[in-house]
């Protein structure tokens, strides 16, 4: 990211109040864990240039002249209730009696049977103690390489993650590979490129190399990733830009913070628990994404029944189709009755 830029963005301080007792935990909670739950906070804090305050582009307006049908509408929202959301058989993961991560029933047996320092469980949760956090997080990283040499745990990426109290204190950095199997809330960023092409607004969609190891050859947002440890999120989606759709630095000021979805979902590895950073950016109708890193085979610039078409065939990844229907929304293509539309207002921070 150039030097003197900040781009707005809203950042978060988690984990949540009400949305995390709805989503981040199991169904079957108790009262108490409840109170704890309301006492936490996200606060929104938006960060601004004041070198470019002043000469920010005006950005046109995006209408969609074309509409979603109830039918369609109506699959995507079952769609979304099958796919994201809280799982009874969960367990709460407390690291030092904070309730930091959700554990499905095989990642509980494995961490209760080799965690070597204090580990009790209760109806509340699964409690591993340490000696502070530097301690908890050498451990969980010491126990994460463990299981990866023994070919338990796999998508090694020697890339860290930051975990955060909700205070939005830093207590330590980890694996990211290990967020899932303990289920931690995670952080990423997804941009929506959008671009007016003979009269009518189109997304910019990229679909992922073969050679990914998660869900090669679907489709993705212009660009998306994880938010690196001691990163902002204004600097990942800057960086994922540049290296997924090889945006510039020129076009980094068109780039503006739009939503914050609560992506909650059982995966094969464990538990995904993340917050997604949602992006909009209004491109030149010039401009052709073209990736630099390897990791996406194309872009297709798509109207709205191809993407419709692409969602209900399973052709897109989850949380990429998660902040499409979030765009949707944000655009007016969802008919605000409808019950696709209040479910989308739950996840939104």
């Amino acid at each position: 990211m150039p030097r003197g830029f900040v781009l707005p963005v809203s950042c978060f301080l988690f984990p949540a109040a009400s949305i995390f007792c709805r989503i981040f935990l199991p169904a079957a909670i108790s009262e108490r864990q409840t109170a704890v739950c309301l006492r936490l906070q996200i606060q929104a804090v938006w960060l601004q240039s004041s070198a470019l305050s002043s000469r920010k582009p005006t950005m046109p307006t995006v209408r969609f002249t074309e509409s979603v049908s109830k039918h369609d509408l109506d699959a995507l929202f079952e769609w979304a209730k099958a796919s994201y959301g809280a799982k009874s058989c969960w367990k709460t993961l407390y690291l030092n009696r904070l309730p930091l991560g959700n554990l499905s029933p095989e990642w509980a047996e494995r961490v209760k049977k080799d965690w070597e320092a204090g580990c009790s469980e209760s109806s509340d949760g699964i409690f591993l103690n340490a000696d502070g956090w530097p301690d908890m997080g050498r451990r969980l990283q010491h126990l994460t390489r463990t299981w990866n040499k023994a070919g338990l745990l796999h998508g090694w990426r020697n890339e860290c993650f930051d975990l955060t109290d909700g205070g939005g204190n830093i207590l330590f950095s980890l694996e990211r590979a290990a967020f899932r199997p303990f289920g931690l809330l995670s952080r990423a960023v997804h941009l929506n490129g959008l671009t007016e092409s003979d009269g009518r607004w189109h997304f910019w969609i990229g679909r992922r190399s073969p050679h990914k190891a998660v869900d090669p050859g679907k489709l993705d947002n212009t660009a998306a990733g994880g938010v690196s440890g001691g990163e902002m999120p204004s600097e990942a989606v800057c960086r994922e830009s540049s290296e997924e759709a090889g945006l510039d630095k020129t076009l980094f000021p068109f780039i503006r913070p739009v939503s914050r979805l609560h992506s909650l979902r059982p995966v094969s590895r464990g538990v995904h628990n993340e917050i997604l950073y949602v992006f909009d950016a209004v491109l030149p109708e010039t401009f052709l994404p073209e990736n630099q890193d390897g990791e996406v085979a194309g872009f297709e610039k798509m109207d709205i029944g191809s993407l419709v078409a692409a969602m209900l065939s399973e052709n897109m990844m989850h949380d990429a189709q998660l902040v499409t229907l979030d765009a949707f929304c944000r655009y007016g293509l969802i008919d605000a009755a409808h019950p696709l539309s209040e479910w989308l207002d739950g996840i939104r921070l």
